[in-house]
């Protein structure tokens, strides 16, 4: 009878455990927006449209939007599509705007909020005289993580690992007593209860951001009550399974295991590694670190549970082994899995000390270094004082797992931190900027123009106008056009500078206010000449225009290495992995002995291969990006520029002649110059191509915006037909 209400138990909690587990997102940061923060606008905007990383539950998620005194303006209600949200706008006029905006992911409940503003310019381009009142505006999506939700998972995961310390040291020592084993059993329990307390908490925390929302329809009609009640199932599970500890211990070890497992595999679905391109691999990857993390710390905890229950006369020499081995395998999943990870969501060097997500992780790592020094310390000699008798075991060896385990938990928190905070691949840091000043001959005039401090939004620009000789020159007009070269749908606009002295003409205005490449035309007209028009291509400092980011679960998960890199660094890995547990491996037989030195010589072969001697592009985060248009005037310098220093190799059509004594021969620029972008071929021309006869020529009298004239001339070259 009681083993039939066990069945209906497990039955039920499996079914929960099912019942609703649906897609799983990580907390949604802005993205994007239009109009975008801090932007000044020549017109008034009819909506404002906000989009998130992840998509968001139309229930709880809202767009506020104030004027500069505080006063609510009035709007239609918030439309959500996936990761989209807008509302309407009535019209407005000049003054500035606060957008409020709230959301919560669909799934684990996280609730974010920001805030941002922007400014509607006069009729005549003019910056409205209004002081905006409204403050506290959060327009950073770097936001302290919350410590509730620290709380739950680092509870989560303390559970996870008591369950696994009662089913790992029991399938790892079948010949522990009796006393040990009811230890091993009720530790199991207190593992359930712990997640189970942790999921009950996760509750009131998802309660708290779905506001206003009943509570069966928050559990039983969302897909964060889905995940709650997966959870709920998978503790249920855990605790009735563990029912059966005492007349099949090893297979109920195994099933536990296997219910951690199914646990930590809905864990990577509300992780960071759930919400970037490539998911599956890069949930594979956190899965795999979650667990080795788990079975470590757990067999540790297991292990001094045993310590505390047993006796001295204990088989220790049969668990000292097996744990040593499995202790030694988990650390190494857990480094190498941490190391391809942190690439995953660390998409630039500069960001582990520049966000949240990088200093999290930096004292993660940090907490990792005295634990390993602890782990080394038993692993050599604590195990082989406890497997010899030695006297003040099994109390010593009790001690120092105990610290152990200590600073496993520490590391726990640290992770539980990173899980709620907003990754650093999501956060886009402000650009360094740099102020812009060129000068150039057109016609009879030399133009300078310069752009102070050239960042998308309000900017002062200044003319000087000289002569061949450098004397300046009046003029009656200088007017200045900005064309947006990235987006042809948006309009020109025209500001008329100021004279501010002999040949000196100011102006200010917020004529750049999108990211991306701009053309600025000076026209200047003189009382006693021709009219003349010059031309500077800028880029100004400011977040990217995000566009849709191409996904797939599939898709490469690491922005800041190729796919070559990645595929390298997983075969080392791999191949670092056998070479490291080729002796036990060896122990199971010549065969196994043969087939991890295969293994141990293909993953580094492959490895190799892929990092150094494959050909492989540069990642386009690392390229410089070409701030020159490609119009008449820029291809017309880079023909010239080609056929005085190009043509003699590559010819004119960019097909080599034939004859050249040149070894290795120059590359046929018909087929080459379509496989790479234009950072690339920039570098190629000024950095040159070590062992060719193709020179750097940065170190030339040419200039590097003669050099994007090249890169864009190259551009034309079409395939010749045969």
């Amino acid at each position: 009878m009681r083993r039939a209400a066990a069945l209906v138990l497990v039955l039920a909690g499996a079914l929960l455990a099912i019942a609703r587990p649906g897609p799983i997102e990580a907390h949604a940061a802005l993205r994007s927006s239009d109009p975008a923060a801090n932007a000044f606008l020549q017109r008034a905007p009819a909506r404002v449209t906000l989009t998130f990383t992840e998509p968001i539950d139309s229930r709880s998620s809202t767009i506020q939007v104030l004027d500069a005194r505080g006063t609510v303006v009035e709007t239609g209600p918030a439309a959500v599509s996936g990761a989209t949200m807008s509302v309407e706008l009535p019209q407005i006029g000049p003054g500035i705007y606060n957008v409020l905006w709230g959301n919560v992911s669909r799934i684990d409940g996280h609730a974010i909020k920001g805030s941002f503003p922007f400014t509607v310019l006069n009729p005549d381009g003019s910056v409205p005289d209004i002081t905006n009142t409204v403050t506290g505006l959060m327009t950073d999506n770097d936001q302290a993580p919350r410590a509730d939700g620290i709380a739950v998972r680092a509870l989560s995961l303390l559970g996870l690992a008591l369950v696994v310390a009662g089913a790992v040291v029991g399938l790892l020592w079948r010949e522990a007593s009796p006393a040990i084993r009811r230890g091993l059993v009720n530790t199991v329990y207190a593992g359930a209860a712990v997640v189970g307390a942790a999921t009950i908490l996760n509750l009131f925390t998802i309660r708290e951001a779905y506001r206003g929302v009943s509570l069966p329809e928050l559990v039983f009609e969302t897909q964060s009550g889905g995940y709650w009640l997966t959870r709920a199932g998978l503790v249920m599970l855990i605790a009735v399974v563990n029912t059966f500890a005492g007349g099949a211990p090893r297979r109920t070890g195994a099933a536990l295991i296997g219910a951690v497992a199914i646990y930590l595999w809905a864990y990577t679905a509300t992780s960071h590694a759930a919400a970037v391109p490539g998911s599956a691999w890069a949930r594979g990857i956190d899965f795999l670190h979650g667990m080795a993390a788990l079975t470590w710390i757990g067999a540790v905890v297991g292990i001094a549970v045993a310590a505390r229950l047993g006796r001295r006369e204990d088989r220790w020499r049969l668990l000292v082994p097996r744990f040593s081995l499995t202790a030694s395998a988990m650390v190494f999943i857990l480094l190498a899995t941490g190391f391809l990870g942190a690439f995953v969501e660390v998409d630039s060097a500069s960001k582990l000390t520049e966000t949240r997500y990088g200093l999290t992780l930096l004292i993660k790592l940090g907490l990792m270094v005295p634990l390993l020094g602890v782990a080394g310390y038993n692993a050599k000699w604590g195990k082989a004082r406890l497997a010899a008798a030695r006297p003040g075991e099994p109390r010593r060896f009790r001690y120092l797992a105990t610290v152990e385990v200590a600073l496993g938990l520490a590391v726990f928190v640290a992770a539980s931190a990173l899980t709620q905070t907003t990754a650093s691949r999501s956060i886009m840091l402000d650009p360094d900027r740099k102020p812009f000043d060129q000068q150039a001959a057109f016609s009879d005039l030399q133009i300078r123009l310069g752009i102070d401090p050239n960042q998308t939004g309000l900017n002062t620009y200044r003319v000087a106008l000289g002569d061949a000789a450098g004397t300046a020159v009046t003029a009656d007009r200088v007017r200045l056009t900005f064309r947006y070269q990235e987006d042809e749908s948006v309009g020109a606009s025209t500001l008329t500078l100021a004279r501010s002295g002999e040949g000196a003409y100011l102006g200010q205005g917020p004529f750049m206010a999108l990211e991306g490449r701009w053309r600025v035309e000076v026209e200047v007209r003189r009382p006693d000449a021709d009219d003349v028009v010059g031309f500077f291509d800028v880029r100004p400092a400011g977040l990217p225009v995000a566009g849709t980011t191409s996904s797939g679960a599939w898709a490469k998960p690491t922005p800041g290495l190729t796919w070559n890199q990645f595929g390298g660094l997983v075969f080392v890995v791999v191949g670092l992995g056998f070479a490291m547990f080729r002796a036990p491996i060896r122990g199971l037989g010549q065969e196994a002995g043969w087939a991890a030195s295969g293994l141990t010589m293909t993953g580094f072969a492959f490895g190799l291969l892929l990092l150094f001697a494959v050909h492989a592009h540069e990642p386009d985060a690392t390229l410089p990006v070409n701030p020159v248009f490609p119009d008449a005037n820029s291809l017309s310098a880079g023909r010239t520029l080609y056929e005085q220093n190009c043509l003699s190799c590559h010819g004119r059509t960019g097909v080599p002649p034939p004859g050249l004594d040149l070894n290795p021969y120059p590359l046929d620029l018909t087929v080459h110059v379509p496989q790479h972008p234009d950072g690339q071929l920039y570098n190629f021309i000024a950095n040159g191509i070590p062992g060719t006869a193709m020179v750097a020529w940065k170190d030339s009298d040419l200039t590097e915006e003669q050099l994007w004239h090249l890169v864009n001339y190259l551009r034309t070259f079409a395939p010749v037909d045969q």
